[in-house]
């Protein structure tokens, strides 16, 4: 029986195991089948495809395309395709035909499957930069004015239909450069510019590549366009583009002929905006004619004495040519519209440039300085803030002291009641070693005070600031302080749950 029940173990455990491996195989031959079915599925489908006569296929075919936009365009694209020969009038309308969109706007999805389809022309035009490069021109034009109708009316996200249109100017190009067009040309340039909704290419660019014929044309053009323009009344000297598309033309032509004092005098008879003025200035830096550079700086800031790029520019020619005094002045007036350290410490280096004494000057800065705090402490707005006799917000010359690395004169004006920013109470505190955390806890119990009342999890501040004065405090005091803690705050769990140890 013994020998009968063992055999019967065996048995059952060698059947187990065969089982476990036979459900092992099973799955993986289950796993393969299930990836092999798409592709088989797929080869099947073709295979019936290519068994189908060809007049059933084209009725399936023509049946779908009447319920599919998308795909009644491809088909109407394959078509004139296929009528192509080389008369350029049926290419022309082929290529109509081709780029056609068969929705009222197109989604950015949309305009790629569009622009994916339109480049199908590409091949159709590229044969004709040998053949006939003039013809070309006029194929590009026609295909650009079909694209750019498209265009108005289209989400192009992801760029491949301004892709497309850019392919179709640089076959314009090399059709301008194999053979140059005759001045006449210009007025389709620019008809077909107006045209452009997006602005796809350079002005400059199709000009230099046009030919001379086309070149004088468009000098002559420019300053005719511009002197009429400029002859004209206005209401106002409000941005206006089409001056600016005139300007730019006329002062490119000035400026290709190679005379940088005329570039210089036409870019200020035509200067009206403080940017034009900031433009005219850099010109002559970079011609280095300082001395006009200076004169229409200060021209400029006289006209704009509120706009920073003027303000800029005659400060940098002040400083560049030693009017010290001048340049001081504009410093001074900068910090004390915005008393930062950057304005702080260009103030003290141009009061250095004008010969002044420094230690007199800085203190005049901080009796300013002092003189503000105490003028902005009589504002509505700062009394509502008060809460004592001799508080005042006095982080503007801690941030200086700071910035000067005066820690202990910055510790003094920062104690009780003054006010301060409490990034620079923390920094102070940050600065003091070890043997001064007596003089750091208090500046970053304060920091804590004000930054608890707002805090929300996940109390990241406020957790590093009590680290902070924590890692600063005796073992006894430490231990008091977080558990008082864990009392006032124990509804803010999150708090709590992050407090560091006593």
């Amino acid at each position: 029986m013994a020998t009968k029940a063992a055999k019967l173990i065996a048995a059952e455990e060698a059947f187990t195991g065969v089982n476990a491996i036979s459900d092992a195989a099973l799955r993986g031959v289950a796993r393969a089948k299930r990836a092999k079915t798409p592709a088989g599925n797929r080869a099947s489908l073709q295979d019936f495809v290519n068994q189908q006569s060809a007049a059933d296929l084209a009725q399936r075919l023509w049946a779908w395309a009447e319920l599919d936009r998308d795909l009644m365009a491809d088909l109407k694209g394959w078509a004139a395709q296929a009528q192509v020969t080389d008369d350029p009038k049926v290419l022309a309308k082929a290529i109509t035909e081709m780029l056609r969109s068969n929705r009222d706007f197109l989604d950015w999805r949309e305009s790629g499957v569009y622009a994916h389809r339109a480049e199908q022309v590409l091949p159709l035009l590229q044969p004709w930069l040998k053949k006939d490069p003039a013809q070309l021109r006029e194929l590009c034009d026609h295909t650009l004015r079909r694209l750019f109708k498209v265009a108005e009316q289209a989400d192009d996200s992801s760029g491949e239909l301004g892709e497309l249109m850019q392919s179709v100017v640089d076959l314009l190009l090399d059709a301008l450069k194999a053979q140059p067009p005759e001045a006449g040309w210009l007025d389709r340039l620019f008809a077909l510019q107006q045209a452009d909704p997006w602005g796809v290419w350079s002005e400059r660019t199709v000009i230099d590549a046009a030919g001379a014929s086309v070149q004088a044309a468009f000098a002559k053009r420019a300053v005719h366009d511009w002197l009429a323009w400029q002859a004209q009344p206005r209401a106002t000297q409000s941005y206006d583009p089409e001056r600016q598309k005139l300007r730019s033309r006329y002062l490119g032509c000035v400026e290709r002929n190679g005379d940088p004092m005329a570039m210089v005098e036409a870019m200020h008879n035509s200067a009206e905006s403080a940017n034009e003025f900031s433009q005219l200035v850099a010109y002559c830096e970079k011609h280095r004619k300082l001395r006009e550079a200076m004169a229409y700086a200060q021209e400029a800031h006289k006209k704009f004495p509120k706009d920073w790029s003027t303000e800029a520019d005659v400060l940098r020619c002040y400083e560049r040519d030693g009017w010290d005094e001048e340049a001081l002045a504009i410093r001074r007036r900068q910090l004390e519209a915005r008393p930062d350290v950057e304005h702080y410490r260009a103030v003290l280096k141009s009061a250095q440039n004008a010969k002044r004494d420094l230690t007199a000057y800085r203190a005049e800065l901080f009796a300013w300085a002092q003189a503000h705090e105490l003028q902005a402490r009589t504002s509505p707005s700062w009394i509502r803030h008060v809460r004592s006799a001799g508080e005042r917000d006095v982080s503007t010359r801690i941030r200086w002291l700071l910035a000067d690395k005066q820690l202990d004169e910055a510790l003094d004006l920062a104690q009780a009641p003054h006010r301060c920013d409490a990034k620079l109470l923390r920094e102070i505190a940050r600065k003091l070693p070890a043997r001064r955390n007596l003089e750091a806890l208090p500046l970053l119990m304060r920091v804590f005070e004000s930054a608890m009342p707002s805090a929300s999890t996940p109390y990241t501040e406020v957790l590093d600031i009590v680290k902070e004065a924590a890692a600063r405090m005796e073992p006894l005091p430490r231990a008091q302080w977080l558990a008082y803690l864990r009392a006032q705050y124990k509804a803010k769990r999150n708090f709590i749950k992050e407090l560091p140890a006593p």
